[in-house]
């Protein structure tokens, strides 16, 4: 991975066991946003002993809303339930 090539804006690859990531490097939605500050409000997942950070819900639909092409469309419906499902245990 050391030695893989970045595509501006976006590139995607796979690690073991078929997880694709993608390594994006602006979106839509948060260009008010800095690196550290999505970092700092990131979910963070154990994959494989590797702690992974994944974008806030709240900053992925922004982002989807933004992008609005049919499919993001369909994810922010579907992520605004996730959402409401995770207010409604928490509170």
């Amino acid at each position: 991975m050391e030695t893989i090539q970045f595509i501006p804006g976006w590139t995607s690859f796979y690690i073991d066991g078929g997880i694709e990531l993608d390594i994006v490097t602006e979106m839509k939605g948060l260009e008010n946003l800095s690196f550290v500050e999505c970092l700092g409000l990131a979910s963070i997942a154990n994959l494989e002993g590797i702690n992974i950070p994944f974008l806030h819900i709240n900053h992925l639909i922004e982002n989807k809303k933004k992008t609005n092409r049919p499919k993001d469309q369909i994810d922010v419906m579907e992520l605004e339930k996730i959402r409401e499902i995770r207010e409604k245990s928490e509170g």
